[in-house]
């Protein structure tokens, strides 16, 4: 027999070879990226699969009822926010009036009174895989566009699994919408991951996503989708009267205010008064507030006080000047280069006024904490620059004071007034960035056969 030759490990080298371990690659950024995505996917799988029904819902159901229309079709769905709701209308428009032979579904929970001819209107599918399915078998968008922070979670992953590009416009994150739990930013940066395009609201919105982890070349600042306001209407002979009377003096105007500012009001126009001489107080009362009983209160306190359902314009000696007919805001929003709204100090007006009034018109915004009803539109105007905030009856007494140096209302008026003139052409850019991404996907389609 011959012999084995001997060898210096009890295992013979091919078994050493076979056995050994391969080594395991250094950690990089990539690799974590890839463990980071995979665990990110299981996770949205993971919810799908336990939170979601598995049968399609009422309104699916009855969404797939409605005939679809022939040709290409782009399927926008609206969140419920009243502001999102609102703008829903002016980018419909826009996008019937720059591609009117594609159709358009819009899923949209409140009515638009505006809706454009011809767009297929259905209620919101319930978000699970069974609605989504359904949905996107009948409708069978080349496009599915979410305007708003709505992320239906399995609408896009399906819609990403069948090669559907989805983008979202007119949103807006910042740091008191991120996630809390580590699970849930998780899920919501592999939802926006899918996305093929992000157009946000504002740059807060661009950085709150990108401190999240989403690539920063997913995402743009679009800006505020709006219509621009009507312009109050008003007198222009009027106009030009009181604008004559009173254009050697510093004025400022109190709008819409409530009884309970009444006191903040005149002690903010004492405090502005001590610093510009012969300061006249345009001072428009909340509706309903008895304009004759004010006008004898303010008289005995000392005030030389007009009205102008009585003397009709502002005389040179008077202090305060009652704008008592709630129907003259367009007249006195041009008079005045600057605009307090009533009831932003307290919270306690029951009439509010759109801080958009007086922006369309170039006067500037002193507002309070308590926007209320609007907090929209303040929040759009504090982040262009075009409204300051006042916190009680002196530091608004400070800011008119301040503003009556021409050259910084302007700006702040200025700046207002883009952003309401500027909504539309937002619009605009929206719109034609979604028919962009829309042709991109159908020529790419066609090229893969």
């Amino acid at each position: 027999m011959t012999p084995i030759p001997a060898i210096s490990s009890r295992t013979c080298t091919a078994c050493a070879t076979r056995n050994r371990r391969r080594p395991r690659p250094k950690c990089s950024a990539r690799n974590g990226a890839r463990r980071t995505r995979m665990r990110r996917s299981f996770l949205l799988w993971l919810r799908l699969l336990v939170q979601r029904p598995r049968v399609a819902g009422a309104q699916a159901l009855a969404a797939a009822q409605v005939p679809r229309p022939a040709g290409p079709l782009i399927w926008v769905i609206v969140d419920p926010a009243p502001d999102v709701a609102a703008s829903a209308g002016l980018l419909l428009r826009r996008l019937v009036h720059a591609r009117p032979g594609t159709g358009l579904l819009v899923s949209l929970d409140t009515p638009v009174a505006d809706l454009p001819p011809g767009v297929i209107r259905i209620a919101r599918p319930e978000d699970c895989p069974a609605a989504a399915a359904l949905m996107l078998s009948h409708w069978r968008p080349g496009l599915i566009v979410l305007m708003g922070n709505s992320l239906p979670a399995a609408l896009i992953a399906l819609a990403k699994e069948q090669g559907i590009p989805v983008m979202a416009v007119d949103m807006r994150r910042s740091e008191a919408t991120r996630p809390k739990s580590l699970a849930a930013r998780r899920i919501e940066v592999a939802l926006l991951s899918r996305l093929d395009r992000i157009i946000l609201r504002d740059a807060e919105s661009q950085t709150a996503l990108h401190e999240l982890g989403v690539s920063p070349s997913l995402t743009e600042v679009g800006g505020a989708l709006s219509e621009p306001p009507e312009p109050l209407h008003c007198s222009e002979a009027e106009r030009a009267s009181i604008a004559a009377i009173t254009r050697t003096r510093p004025v400022w105007l109190a709008a819409a205010v409530p009884d309970a500012e009444l006191r903040m009001v005149l002690d903010a126009h004492t405090h502005a008064a001590r610093h510009a001489h012969r300061m006249l107080l345009i001072l428009a009362p909340e509706t309903g507030m008895p304009a004759d009983g004010l006008a004898a209160e303010l008289e005995a306190q000392g005030w030389v006080t007009g009205q102008r359902s009585i003397e009709g314009e502002p005389e040179d000696e008077m202090q305060i000047f009652l704008a008592d007919d709630p129907g003259e805001y367009g007249l006195w929003f041009r008079i005045a280069p600057v605009t307090y709204m009533g009831g932003t100090l307290s919270g306690a007006g029951t009439a509010p006024r759109s801080p958009l009034d007086p922006a369309a018109l170039g006067s500037a915004i002193l507002h309070g904490p308590e926007t209320g009803a609007f907090a929209a539109e303040y929040a759009r105007l504090e982040t262009a620059r075009a409204a300051r905030q006042v916190t009680d009856a002196r530091s608004l007494g400070e800011a008119v004071s301040d503003l009556m140096a021409p050259d910084r209302a302007a700006m702040l008026a200025h700046n207002a007034w883009v952003v309401t003139s500027g909504g539309a052409g937002a619009a605009e850019a929206v719109a034609h960035a979604i028919l962009s991404v829309f042709d991109t996907h159908a020529v790419q389609a066609a090229e893969a056969g």
